[in-house]
């Protein structure tokens, strides 16, 4: 008997211990917080996370209470606080989520609170905060994100992907051009106006945004921006330039925009350069978010380029030949002109914002009188037809040097959505024969005419002669 209470004893000893080890093991009073940026941020953005306490937590490993933390007397509007300090949420136990309201209470709770843990995050690459006391926590990012650690999940994992807006630019139609089906690219003509259209695709929570567009020199905007898209939304919008900016358009809205609304931006801007054959003139899209705009979307840019056609005269011999004048016409039949040529060099710049009222254009003018005609020079060298788009164009040489037989028209052609140098850099070397003199016909000529007055004359002489004699 004694023998078996013994071993009796030494059994509840043991159950009581393997309790005590859950137990204790179950109530882990610290944990970790991961959180993960929205993804697509730029490599070398850094995000900056303030972590805040909110309420204090303990738990059993199977429930959960959580109290107000010391030295504060009351809990954020949508939760309540017994005469024990316990806190509950308004919303009750089947609620899964908080309102914008409530996280806006809780915001302010927090404000002037100093946080327990700040991490900062670069590009998309995740952060951790280590050895956290159990408790209900706040993080501020762009808009506010909440997460609990306790006792039943000590190690909280928080994606931000409520913050950062989407962006896409693209061209949507050109005056005289083509452009791909992406939007990114355009082969457009000198003077042709490029359309535009930005989508920004806002995250939830968004109560202000910062649209950017910067425009190479190359481009005139034409000051006609366009929003679409925000009908059912009240808001403002600022259009006054940040410096280096083309366009700065800053929204603010009354009340956080609801996740995926769209805001449709269309504006249009005008080629002012001839010499994009190389450096194509880049427009470069930004949207700045949070609540200083201190964060910025990854740059999103289309870009725009023109042709151009260079011509080399020389004879049979290949030798320069100088004062042979070449026109072009489309495929309509109309002719090349070019209007303030002067302006029309890789130099040409335009103020930014400046409409393009006096910059160089091309032109198509039925009459080839009217043509811009380039004559070659002492080296053969012909000026290039600049700020061509594409298309196929026949080359005509209006004027022959003396001596010289005109050559017969040629063609080329500029391919559409092909950005290569051998596209859009094209040249030929147009040769001229010179004239020969023409064989005779093997006839006397005049030499007839010479005779047969000779003989006249001679004739003339002998009669004169004979008379004077009978008369004698």
């Amino acid at each position: 008997m004694k023998k078996l209470i013994a071993l009796l004893i030494a059994c509840i000893l043991t159950v009581a211990l393997g309790v005590t080890a859950f137990a204790a093991e179950s109530t882990e009073s610290t944990g970790t917080i991961t959180i993960t940026p929205p993804t697509d941020v730029d490599p070398n953005v850094e995000t900056t996370y303030n972590i805040y306490k909110v309420f204090d937590a303990s738990g059993n490993g199977t429930s959960i209470s959580y109290r107000l933390m010391s030295g504060k007397e009351n809990a954020p509007a949508g939760f309540t606080v017994d005469g024990a300090g316990n806190v509950s949420y308004a919303g009750g136990k089947e609620a899964t989520s908080l309102t914008q309201d409530d996280i806006n209470a809780i915001a302010a709770y927090v404000e002037g609170d100093t946080p327990v843990a700040t991490l900062t995050a670069k590009g998309s690459e995740p952060v951790t905060s280590e050895n956290l006391p159990n408790g209900y926590y706040f993080i501020t990012t762009t808009t506010g994100s909440l997460v609990t650690i306790n006792s039943t999940n000590p190690n909280a994992e928080v994606k931000d992907k409520n913050s950062i807006p989407v962006l896409n630019k693209a061209i949507t139609g050109v005056g005289t051009g083509s452009y791909d089906e992406d939007g990114k690219k355009a082969l457009a003509q000198l003077g042709a106006v490029v359309n535009y259209e930005v989508t920004i695709t806002a995250g939830k929570g968004a109560k202000g945004y910062k649209f950017h567009d910067k425009m190479d020199a190359g481009l005139a905007y034409n000051d006609d921006v366009t929003i679409s898209g925000l009908d059912d939304v009240k808001y403002e919008v600022s259009k006054t330039p940040d410096e280096g900016d083309t366009i700065t358009l800053t929204f603010t809205f009354e009340e956080a925009l609801k996740e995926g609304t769209e805001i449709k931006i269309a504006y249009t801007a005008t080629v002012t350069s001839d010499a994009l054959q190389d450096k194509p003139a880049e427009n470069t899209a930004t949207v700045s978010y949070g609540n200083n705009y201190q964060y910025t979307t990854v740059p999103d840019n289309t870009k725009v380029y023109n042709a151009k056609f260079t011509v080399t005269k020389t004879d049979q011999d290949d030798k320069p030949l100088a004062g042979a004048g070449f026109v072009i016409k489309n495929k309509d039949g109309k002719y090349y002109q070019l209007t303030n040529p002067s302006q029309a060099d890789s130099s040409a710049s335009q103020t930014e914002g400046e409409a393009a009222v006096t910059a160089p254009t091309v032109n198509w003018v039925d009459k080839i009188e009217d043509a811009t005609e380039y004559i070659s020079d002492a080296e053969g060298k012909v000026q290039a037809f600049t700020g061509l788009a594409d298309g196929t164009y026949t080359l005509s040489e209006k004027t022959t040097p003396a001596g010289y037989n005109s050559v017969a028209d040629s063609t080329f052609e500029i391919k559409g959505n092909d950005y290569s140098a051998e596209n859009l850099k094209q040249s030929a070397t147009i040769i001229n024969q010179s004239g020969a003199v023409l064989p005779s016909t093997g006839g006397m000529g005049t030499t007839i005419f010479y005779l047969f007055g000779s003989l006249l004359v001679l004739g003339a002489a002998v009669l004169m002669v004979t008379r004077r004699r009978v008369t004698i």
